[in-house]
């Protein structure tokens, strides 16, 4: 991922992002695609997910990562922290 890329601010602008992490189609990817159910993503992919994030500027809690099952909700994490940190 360009670490330079403006962050994403529509869900299908986060949706993009997040299939270039994980390397999936971006139709996978809807508010309910379970991460670890619908697209089989293991912790390591997921940790990978999280410094991508962070490279935008986002810092989102470890402890809310574990929290967080499908892509809809990593989208409203995101969201929430971004408007923090800007």
């Amino acid at each position: 991922m360009d670490e330079t890329a403006a962050s994403p601010k529509t869900f299908d602008e986060f949706k993009h992002f997040i299939a270039g992490i994980l390397l999936v189609p971006e139709e996978k990817l809807t508010p309910e695609t379970s991460f670890t159910d619908d697209l089989y993503v293991d912790s390591l992919k997921l940790v990978e997910m999280a410094l991508q994030i962070e490279k935008l500027g986002v810092t989102i809690p470890t402890e809310s990562y574990w929290e967080i099952q499908t892509v809809g909700e990593a989208f409203e994490a995101f969201k929430n922290h971004r408007d923090t940190d800007i």
